[in-house]
């Protein structure tokens, strides 16, 4: 699409550091992922509704849901924010936040080949994330005062 002031479109993604009992989620992203299949990140998704209000919160809900199986509360809050592109050659905006466990038990659902819970000490020594990752630790990791 063509618009009269040349405006560059981006895909919008919206990603969760989600917290219980002092631990955080990852879950490493499926096999068959077109970005950065195999790598441990965080759940999250594209957000994909239109003509919505509210719709980063919404969206995030839905996609840790269906990744992941847990709700988590309405309290979300931005933790951090990028941009990128991916390995097809789209243009993405992230944006991270810090949301809280609200009910259920994870497990690797849609797009996901594994996860699991860990506290901030041992995010801080995980041998297995790429750089972005740890971009999104060390940034968590100040967002809490760590």
């Amino acid at each position: 699409m063509k618009t009269k002031d040349h405006a560059r479109f981006y895909i919008v993604l919206v990603k969760a550091w989600v917290k219980k009992d002092h631990k955080f989620l990852l879950a490493q992203r499926g096999n068959k992922e077109l970005h950065k299949a195999g790598s441990w990140s965080l759940p999250g998704g594209k957000v994909d509704q239109k003509d919505e209000p509210d719709v980063l919160r919404k969206s995030l809900k839905r996609e840790v849901q269906e990744e992941t199986g847990i709700k988590i509360s309405d309290k979300i809050e931005l933790v951090y924010n990028n941009s990128f592109t991916r390995v097809d050659g789209a243009e993405v905006v992230n944006l991270t936040f810090l949301c809280h466990w609200q009910s259920g038990i994870a497990k690797p659902l849609e797009d996901t080949a594994q996860i699991q819970w860990f506290s901030a000490e041992e995010l801080k020594n995980f041998s297995k994330a790429e750089d972005f990752l740890k971009t999104e630790i060390k940034e968590l990791l100040k967002y809490l005062g760590q």
